[in-house]
């Protein structure tokens, strides 16, 4: 009866695990293709361009995310395809991606409905890198980030924010 005992405590693989998740967690080539998601910030306060309905773009979300950034990606073009003023010119500076798995943004003009692909991305540095020439073109450089913008409004911001140096400097 002994040895039934000693058997079940022998075959639970619990010391072989608990050093696998601690290495992989500090090794980001393993751990990051399924684990990374993003969250990206929307200005409010920026300028929205002659493209964008300001209104509209106060109207979005804090952020988007955290989610995967392909996801992230498809929210935020979608975002900047809804509050425009004219969707179909919005819609014909996206880029479409070729191959492999895609994600969808869609638009309304000329009584139809419009779809364009976007590739699907593992990187917050090429959500930010295509949303930067998407902004680029919209007239709205300062729109996304993958940091917190100041709240309130723009004139308030920009107070916190020096603030915020002197504090850093001074500290």
């Amino acid at each position: 009866m002994t040895p039934l005992a000693l058997s079940p405590p022998r075959s639970t693989p619990e010391p072989d695990l608990s050093s696998i998740p601690q290495d992989a967690a500090t090794v980001p080539s393993l751990a990051a293709p399924q684990a990374l998601t993003v969250c990206l910030y929307i200005n409010k306060q920026a300028n929205a361009g002659p493209y964008l309905e300001r209104k509209k773009v106060q109207q979005l979300p804090e952020h988007f995310g955290p989610e995967r950034p392909s996801a992230v990606l498809q929210q935020a073009v979608q975002a900047c395809i809804d509050c425009a003023h004219q969707q179909k010119l919005v819609f014909s500076l996206v880029k479409q991606g070729y191959g492999g798995e895609m994600v969808s943004v869609s638009a309304s003009f000329d009584g139809k409905q419009h779809l364009r692909s976007l590739p699907v991305v593992n990187s917050i540095g090429y959500v930010l890198r295509f949303l930067a020439k998407l902004c680029r073109s919209l007239l709205c450089d300062d729109l996304f980030s993958h940091q917190p913008f100041p709240r309130g409004c723009s004139a308030s911001g920009k107070v916190q924010e020096k603030e915020e140096g002197r504090m850093e400097s001074g500290g």
